[in-house]
């Protein structure tokens, strides 16, 4: 199965929504999801979400989007098959986008900087704030290297997508390989350019609550109020 490209982020205006915010939001509409009974309700909050997709302004590729029906199409099918009952399936369908999608569409709309800047006000032993950094930039690259490690199979004659037996020697170890270069080259980053976990820190841009949060925040209130009483008013 090929890999579609890398989802880029953009500028865009939930990159500059509170990442607090934002994170709060995707716990909050997950907690949702699971308590909806109702599929109107349960449509509303889709659509919440698909028009937070749109905001976004996130860079996907017409393959991933392809991969992406193609996936909800047979969770759809094979639900109604299970189950005998087309309006559950589509209830189903429905709750798995609801809990699928608030992580990802928020999470790549804070740039890397931010959200740096939002875990320093919490106070988080440096050490502890730049493995989280790392870790939130080292899942792009994976999937860049898996991208160019794919096309260079293509280019030998090599087609993973038929030859599964050929991932590991491969996609796997080359993978290894290129992940741990990535990460010698951090270390020696860090090492040349004096850094030091004990040292003071300071912010020249420190996250504070903006009129765009106030915003945000009460358009995500009348939307979940707007859920709430599709679900148990009407």
């Amino acid at each position: 199965m090929p890999i579609a490209s890398a989802t880029k982020l953009r500028p865009n205006v939930l990159a500059q929504v509170n990442p607090f915010l934002k994170i709060g939001l995707s716990f909050g509409i997950i907690g949702v999801a699971l308590i909806l009974q109702q599929t109107s309700a349960m449509t509303g909050l889709v659509s919440g979400l698909l028009f937070l997709l749109l905001l976004a302004q996130l860079r996907i590729s017409p393959l991933g989007l392809l991969y992406a029906g193609l996936t909800l199409t047979v969770f759809a099918v094979s639900s109604a098959w299970i189950s005998g009952d087309w309006s559950q399936a589509l209830f189903s369908t429905l709750r798995l986008l609801a809990i699928l999608l608030p992580a990802p569409v928020l999470a790549l709309t804070t740039p890397p900087a931010m959200l740096i800047r939002a875990l320093q006000t919490l106070r988080l032993p440096s050490f502890l704030t730049l493995s989280l950094m790392l870790i939130w930039r080292f899942f792009p690259l994976i999937q860049q290297e898996v991208q160019r490690i794919w096309e260079a199979n293509q280019l030998r004659g090599i087609d993973l997508r038929r030859q599964p037996r050929q991932w590991f020697s491969g996609l796997m170890v080359p993978l290894v390989f290129q992940m741990v270069t990535y990460a010698d080259d951090v270390t020696v980053g860090l090492q040349t350019r004096g850094y030091d976990p004990a040292a003071p820190r300071s912010c020249s841009h420190p996250i504070r609550w903006q009129r765009c949060d106030t915003l945000f925040c009460l358009g995500t209130l009348l939307w979940l109020g707007a859920v709430c009483y599709l679900e148990w008013v009407r």
